[in-house]
């Protein structure tokens, strides 16, 4: 009588079972390059409304000393006239704007990172002369965003300048 070997057939269950652990992993991979892509791509939006955010708290130290009216108070005409000439800088749609001509490519592709972009500067407090800048963006590439467009990034700042000694 011929002995039956108990070890047949067992190198081929070992390697179904080493192409599926593989093929698991290497899915899991593709999912994890997938996220980083998407959270870099929101990390380069967050960086943009932060250098824009930078640009508008210069101008407004810039013009620290021509921002109070007659009374000490911060001017609202004044400060709007800086939150429009810093709206109008960053709000660059599809080239159209005459500012673009003063734009690098570079700058340009930086622009059209920021899709729906829209930028405001409240006053919080007009006697510490405290302000807010909310920067709002389209994030098209996240997930949430597929369920309900409405929803915008948001990137809340806030800041203060001096009063103007003489």
């Amino acid at each position: 009588m011929q002995k039956m070997n108990l070890q047949q057939g067992f190198a081929l269950l070992e390697a179904l079972i080493a192409m599926f652990i593989t093929a698991g992993v290497l899915l899991g991979l593709g999912v994890l390059h997938i996220k980083s892509v998407q959270q870099s791509a929101l990390t380069t939006q967050r960086t943009i409304a932060s250098i824009q955010a930078n640009d508008l708290i210069d101008r407004m130290w810039a013009s620290v000393c021509s921002l109070d009216n007659s009374t000490g108070q911060p001017d609202m005409t004044k400060v709007n006239a800086i939150k429009t000439q810093w709206q109008n800088r960053w709000k660059v749609e599809d080239n159209e704007s005459d500012f673009v001509e003063e734009l690098t490519s570079d700058q340009i592709a930086l622009h059209n990172r920021m899709n729906g972009w829209s930028g405001n500067l409240e006053i919080v407090d007009a006697t510490k002369r405290r302000y807010k800048i909310t920067i709002q963006w389209e994030n098209k590439k996240a997930k949430w965003y597929e369920a309900n467009p409405a929803d915008k990034e948001n990137f809340i700042y806030h800041f203060s300048v001096p009063k103007c000694e003489v």
